[in-house]
Parts: structure tokens; sequence; C-alpha cells
């Protein structure tokens, strides 16, 4: 039986080809169908996944001939003999088959069996053979996938404001794709090209302008993400450790960033903070280099590192130690320098209209007129929103409170913070019965209650480091970090 079904192996495997075309035509076919109304749908729902769900039609369609044609209704090996009587076999085949199924044969069998094998060896079934492919189909396939093709290029329906935002961000991105990327590797300018890419595609399908700011959104976190990934690992397991003391946290943050002037700036000031250390201060940062030390694997920043910390543990000058850290940092910041460049302007370009706007936002918020009754009022402070309830009321002016200016001295102290009342309490204090009816303010605390007061220099870190953090883990533009860092870094000085 093996031999003679070897003979018909040609025709059986021209039979299963043809089946798996025919299932492969119909599974495209209606997947193409589905693939044109999901694309027509997506010019007017632009959160569709147009390109997902396309993508998953069509591997759905392959799977479903392959499933059918060679498992559910594969040819079997009784149908290939058929075929191949109807191709001049004249019922030798299936005869053949039948006989050598059975087993034992007869005299007059055997010589049928004998006859059958000659004539599969004579005939060459798979050639005789003609797929029949539906025709039909097919042509409807090749229209489906054509009109799915031309729709793709069909522009998405959009307003107007959407369209100008849009084309706004599209120019800054070109400008800096003109600037940046020559200066970039070959590696580089790939991953650049591909985050900007992404945010040119997202900007052009946005159907409004909260589509598209949704998307610079996410771009701008998406590119964050890639400046971190870019920075060595050296660095930023140098970063998590010295994240630990307040002393260092400042260099901490420029290594998480990859930033050479940061890290500079950062290493200076932290030379200078040596110098004015006391034993105990010096032993407890030489300890927290060496652990330091531990995970990185760059020779010459390791060999760098238990220079400075054998120099505080000794009472040297780490001037000399201190500087050769500086370097060997710095020449590993400079490690996707360019990349991270590249993304930083593009993050900063493409956010500079969503901060503009709340800047203008919040400028507009700060001033106004109010409305009271007539007579004379008091002066009072407090934190929290003011309402003021009263009887028939003539116009007056309100006079806005002062501001003050952030900053410190040195013996300046604050109150450290306490969970507790932070959900917030009203309190309101009443005034004197007029003929206007009474004034009521109303005082909201959400502060929590205040804690222990202490110097200024020791929570200053803590809070630094716990806004930098909040907000590199938050979705907000870029320029916003650079305010409230910049903020910080004024009050550092």
């Amino acid at each position: 039986m093996k031999e003679f079904l070897r003979l018909l192996a040609p025709l059986r495997h021209k039979l299963m080809a043809e089946r798996f075309l025919k299932w492969f035509i119909y599974g495209e076919t209606a997947a193409g169908i589905l693939c044109l109304a999901v694309v027509v749908l997506s010019k007017f729902w632009t959160e569709i996944p147009a390109l997902s769900l396309c993508g998953v039609f069509v591997l759905l369609g392959l799977l479903t001939a392959l499933t059918a044609a060679f498992s559910l209704r594969k040819v079997t090996e009784k149908e290939t003999a058929e075929a191949a009587d109807a191709l001049g076999g004249a019922e030798r085949m299936i005869t053949t088959m039948e006989l050598l199924g059975k087993g034992t044969q007869n005299p007059v069998e055997e010589m049928a069996v004998a006859d059958g094998f000659a004539k599969a060896k004579e005939m060459d079934f798979a050639k005789l053979y003609r797929m029949c492919l539906p025709v039909k189909v097919m042509r409807v396939l090749a229209l489906v996938v054509v009109l799915t093709i031309g729709a793709g290029f069909v522009p998405v329906l959009r307003d107007k404001e959407a369209e100008v935002y849009a084309n706004a961000q599209l120019e800054r991105i070109e400008q800096v794709k003109k600037e940046e990327t020559p200066e970039l590797s070959k590696e580089e300018k790939k991953v650049f090209l591909e985050a900007a890419k992404a945010l040119e595609k997202d900007l052009k399908t946005a159907k409004t302008k909260k589509a598209a700011e949704e998307a610079v959104r996410k771009a701008q976190q998406n590119m964050k993400q890639l400046e971190k990934e870019s920075v060595p690992k050296d660095l930023k397991e140098l970063a998590e450790t010295l994240k630990q003391e307040e002393s260092t946290a400042a260099l901490s943050e420029a290594l998480e960033q990859g930033d050479e002037a940061a890290i500079s700036q950062a290493m200076e000031q932290l030379l200078q903070k040596m110098a004015a250390m006391d034993k105990g201060q010096a032993a407890a940062l030489a300890q927290q280099l060496a652990e330091a030390a531990e995970n990185i694997s760059d020779e010459e920043l390791q060999e760098a590192l238990k220079a400075l910390e054998e120099a505080l543990e000794n009472g040297a000058d780490p001037s000399e130690a201190g500087e050769a850290v500086k370097n060997a940092l710095l020449s590993q910041a400079q490690v996707n320098s360019a990349l991270r460049s590249s993304l930083q302007k593009l993050n900063r370009n493409v956010g500079q209209q969503s901060l503009a706007k709340k800047v203008e936002s919040g400028s507009e918020s700060t001033g106004g007129e109010g409305q009271g009754g007539e007579g004379q009022g008091s002066e009072g402070q407090g934190n929290g929103g003011k309402t003021t309830n009263g009887g028939n009321g003539g116009t007056g002016n309100g006079t806005g409170g002062q501001g003050r200016g952030f900053g410190h001295t040195e013996p300046e102290k604050i109150y450290t913070r306490s969970a507790a009342g932070k959900d917030g309490y009203d309190a309101q204090l009443k005034g004197t019965d007029s003929e206007e009816g009474q004034t009521t303010v109303t005082e909201h605390r959400t502060m929590g209650q205040a804690g222990t007061s202490v110097p200024y220099d020791t929570v200053y870190g803590q809070y630094r480091n716990e806004a930098m953090e909040t907000l590199e883990n938050s979705s907000v533009p870029y320029g916003m970090r650079e305010l409230v860092s910049d903020y910080f870094a004024t009050l550092e000085r």
C-alpha cells in the first residue's frame, strides 16, 4: 500500500495546494471586506486601530485556510485515487487501493493490482491535473483590496482647529529633523526617526484638536522613556545609589538624565561640599561611593570612584580624585548624547504650544474684579477660597492680596508634612450683621497638619526629589518639567 500511495503522492500534494488556495481566497475575501469597513470607519473615528485590526483579520484568514485545508477538510487517499481515475486511471486506482486494503488476493486480484501499479507508474497524474480556483471570488478579492488601499489614502475628516494645530506641530517636527539628525549615528537616527514618525502619523490622523494634543502628550512620554533608556547602565546604577543621600541628590538627578552640563555642575558642587565635610560626613559619603563602585562595569569609572573613596577615608584632598570621577562620568554621558539632545529638542518644540497655552490660561485667571455690598470691609488672611454671601448688595471693587516671593535664608525653618488632615475641612468665620446682610468667609484647608519645625535644607532635597519623580511618572507637558526643575534650582542658590 505504501508504494502505491507514494506513486499517487504528487497528485495528492497538488490537490491539497488547490484546496488551500480556495480556502485562502475565501478567507482573505472575508477579511478584506472587514478591513475595508474598518478603514472607512477609522476616517470618522480615529480612535479605531485600523492597521492593527486589518492585520488581525488577514492573519485570521490565513489561519482559517491552513486549518481547513490541512486539518478539517484535508485531501484523503480515496479522493486522490478517484481524481487519478478521472484523469485516465479508468477505475484502476480505486480498485487497486481497495484490493491492497483487503490484504490477501486471489490470482485474478493480484493481476488487477499489478495492472494498477503499472498504470500509476506510466501516467503523471499530477501533471495532467488542472487546478480549478473560484475566479469570481478572486475578482471580488482584488476589488476589495483596491478599495481598501484607496480608502487608506483618503484624508481623515477633522475640524479646522485640529488641522491647524497638527500642521504647526508637523512643521516643528520637520525643523528638528533637519537640524538634529545629521549629528546622529545610524542607530541613534533610527530610534529618533521612529519616534518622530510615530508622532507624525498620529497627528495626521487626529480628528479633533483634543486627539492631536493627546497624541503629542503620549509622544512626549514615549520620548522621555527613550531618553531614560539611552542613558548608559553605569550612570543609572550610580544614580540609584547616590539618590539615598541629600549631598549627592543633585548629582543623582543629573546622572539619571545623562545631562553632561548638569553632571559637571553637580560634581563641582559636590567637591565644594566635600571640602567642608567633617570626618563623619566624609566617611558616610565614602561608604556610599564604595557601594556604588560595586555595581559599575566601566573600569575607568570604577577606579575613579575607589580613588575618591580612599581620599575621603584618609582625609586627603579629594579634588584630584573628584576631577577623575567627573571626567569618567562625562565620558559615559557622551554615549547616545546626540540622541538625547535630539529627543529633548523635539520634545520641547512640540510642547511649546501646550505650555504657552497653560501659562496664558494661568495668567488670565489671576486677575479680575469682584462684587460686594456697599459699605466698609475688613482685610484678613487665610488659605483657601473666600465665599461672600450678602443681602441686597450693590457693585463694589475688591482688593486682591499680595503674593509672597520664594527664597530662603540660612536660618529659615519650615514645617514637615503630616498625613493627618489632608482630606481637608472648611472653617467659616461670620461677620457682623448690616443692612446689606451678613458676610461669611470660608477657608478650606487641604495641606494636612503641620509637623515639626526643621531647618530648610533638611527637607528641601526630599521635596525636590518627590516633585521630579512625580513629573517623571505623570503625563505633563515636557516644558512644565523644566519649569519645576528651574524653580528648585533657584531655591538651591
